[in-house]
């Protein structure tokens, strides 16, 4: 055999290995592409499992992809008999954040807004206690939510029908919880002193900016700011929960807060705006930021961008409201985009249920397996149990009343001290109870706590649960006072009689 020869063959072997490990790596390659295909079966099994465990009446979902929505669905009503749709608006929480920090981004990007100068160059009023503070918080500070202001810090309780200008003189009284600029403390009103500085810097209104410059160039025709004309285009009714029962609630708009937490949109919209966000600013033909401007809104400062969480494998925010909840994800390695959207407002369902549905659908997104439906709580089982510890008080402190009278029989014969230690155990626990119950909840909500705010939000986001803590306290308070009086009644008489 010459040289040649074999040289052909070793030439023809190699040529054939070539082909044979080129066919294995398409097969590879087409095997692992099959299975980074959605399985939108499973999602739409996942979804309408998680409303019938937890209850939710509406669900509205959209999945983004490179740059397309690959899924738009509607789950359950409306409202009023209506069917929820992927076109209904709701509101969408502090997601509206997002869009107050992308109109910033547009107008750092024109020239108009230097982010690292301080807010007084914007608002000239703008200003809190400490005086010596109040110019060094700059743009970038409340973008982040480094500027050193909280909840805690600001006790303020605004009406629903306070105005911009309103906010701005409350903030005068704000109080610093932190150094400026050192420590991340998520504050809702520095969003609504952004949307000021919007105001300010274009001569025109936020709704207008953000209506000419967001959402018709990105087709968003079903997003509002006023809820009068959302109502005019389909606003969801929203709900909260009475003991695991949803309940339809009338949704507080408060204007001041639009750019923190009171925009309106509807799934199918915000897909739009995800498709932007994760294709270089542009939908169809419009563009509405440049890479540039991507990257500043999306640069974290102790993780947190313009408007977005920001984590290695995802971009993300949601909005709570009283009456509604959203959630957006971005996961730009792979372009896709989640928008969930629900009509379901209760405080148990933002910690519960919403992110039961959100974790599985961005599993299922994923190419992983979700969870079973089954595991973890159901919000309507919680609800149940609230309303049968409810009953048990009630019939426990129905028989206490009962026995007030013999109380005061018994007590004739007791000592002083035996009568005071009834009388301040009626008292004391109670009290024990309700600073146990505030302190985990200032402990859980930490630099967003404080007690006006949060007692109020009690009774709108969390109505059974303030059944509950009013049937274990206020009886036994009112049954504290009788026994007092009738105490002090019996020693008068005794003195009387000696």
């Amino acid at each position: 055999m010459n040289k040649k020869f074999l040289s052909k063959i070793i030439c023809y072997l190699f040529f054939m290995i070539v082909l044979a490990l080129f066919d294995i790596l398409m097969t590879i390659s087409a095997a692992s592409t099959s299975n980074q295909k959605i399985n939108f079966d499973n999602i739409d099994l996942h979804v309408q499992g998680q409303m019938n465990k937890h209850g939710l009446k509406g669900i509205s979902l959209a999945i983004t992809e490179g740059d397309q929505i690959v899924y738009l669905k509607g789950y359950g009503t409306a409202g009023d008999k209506r069917p929820m749709t992927p076109q209904t608006p709701m509101y969408i929480g502090s997601q509206s954040k997002s869009i107050t920090g992308l109109a910033i981004s547009q107008l750092v990007q024109a020239g108009k807004i230097d982010p690292s100068k301080p807010v007084t160059d914007y608002i000239p009023d703008f200003r809190i206690a400490d005086q010596n503070s109040t110019g060094k918080i700059t743009i970038n500070h409340l973008l982040h939510h480094v500027s050193g202001l909280s909840e805690a810090g600001f006790t303020a309780i605004l009406p629903d029908t306070a105005t911009k200008q309103d906010l701005i003189d409350a903030l005068a009284a704000a109080t610093l919880t932190a150094p400026v600029g050192t420590k991340f403390q998520y504050f809702n009103v520095g969003y609504d002193v952004l949307a000021i500085v919007i105001e300010n810097v274009t001569g025109i209104t936020y709704d207008q900016y953000i209506n000419d410059n967001i959402f018709i160039p990105l087709e968003m025709s079903n997003s509002f700011t006023d809820p009068i004309v959302a109502r005019e285009n389909g606003l969801s009714q929203g709900y909260t929960r009475f003991f695991g029962f949803p309940v339809p609630a009338e949704q507080p708009h408060r204007e001041y807060e639009v750019g923190a937490g009171f925009i309106m949109s509807s799934a199918e919209d915000l897909a739009h705006y995800a498709v932007a966000l994760l294709n270089d600013g542009k939908f169809n033909n419009s563009e509405i930021i440049n890479k540039d401007g991507l990257r500043m809104l999306f640069k974290p400062v102790q993780n947190y961008g313009m408007g977005w969480f920001i984590n290695p494998d995802r971009i993300f925010h949601g909005g709570a409201n009283e009456t509604f909840r959203a959630e957006v994800d971005l996961i730009p390695s792979r372009k896709l985009g989640i928008v969930l959207l629900i009509n379901q407002g209760y405080m148990v369902d933002h910690f519960i249920s919403g992110p039961q549905v959100m974790n599985g659908v961005r599993a299922i997104v994923l190419g992983k397996d979700p969870l079973s439906v089954s595991s973890g709580w159901s919000v309507r089982t919680i609800g149940s149990g609230l309303l049968v510890l409810v009953l048990g008080l009630i019939t426990l402190q129905t028989f206490n009343f009962l026995k007030l009278s013999k109380w005061r029989e018994r007590a004739q014969n007791w000592s002083v001290l035996k009568i005071i230690w009834e009388v301040a155990i009626s008292f004391i626990i109670p009290t024990v109870i309700l600073v146990v119950v505030f302190s985990q909840v200032k402990g859980f909500f930490g630099t967003r706590f404080n007690w006006t705010y949060q007692i109020l939000m009690m009774f709108r986001a969390l109505p059974d649960i303030s059944v509950l803590m009013i049937v274990g306290s206020v009886p036994d308070y009112v049954q504290g006072f009788i026994k007092l009086y009738w105490a002090i009644k019996q020693k008068k008489n005794k003195l009387v009689a000696g």
